[in-house]
C-alpha cells in the first residue's frame, strides 16, 4: 500500500520521499540560510547552509516523514462492492429456492 501526500498516492517509500523533499523551501524567510533537501529510500537529508563568523556553516538533519497508508482506488472499491452485491442476491436466491423446495414437501 502506498503513501499519501497532498492528494495524491506514491507506491513506493523513495517517491513519497522525493514528493516531500521537492517541497523543501530554497531559502529562509529572513533570507539568512539556504536549504536543500536529498531524498532516498529510508530518510530525507536536510542540509541548512547559514553565513557564520568564519564563513558558511552547513547543518545537516535527517527527517523521515510519517506516512498515511493510502485507501485503494475508489474504481476498485466500487468492483468489490458490486460483486458483493451480485454474492448477495445468488445467496438470496439460493435461500428462496430453497424454502420453496421445503415448502412443497
Amino acid at each position: 500500500m502506498g503513501s499519501y501526500y497532498k492528494r495524491q498516492c506514491y507506491p513506493t517509500v523513495i517517491e513519497y520521499h522525493q514528493a516531500v523533499a521537492s517541497d523543501c523551501p530554497t531559502v529562509s524567510p529572513d533570507g539568512t540560510a539556504f536549504f536543500s533537501c536529498e531524498a532516498d529510500a529510508s530518510k530525507i537529508t536536510l542540509k541548512k547552509t547559514s553565513q557564520g563568523l568564519l564563513g558558511p556553516v552547513t547543518t545537516t538533519t535527517n527527517y523521515t516523514p510519517g506516512q498515511i497508508a493510502c485507501d485503494p482506488d475508489q474504481q476498485l472499491l466500487d468492483g468489490i462492492e458490486l460483486a458483493w452485491l451480485v454474492v448477495g442476491v445468488w445467496v438470496a436466491a439460493w435461500a428462496i429456492k430453497q424454502v420453496a423446495v421445503l415448502l412443497r414437501s
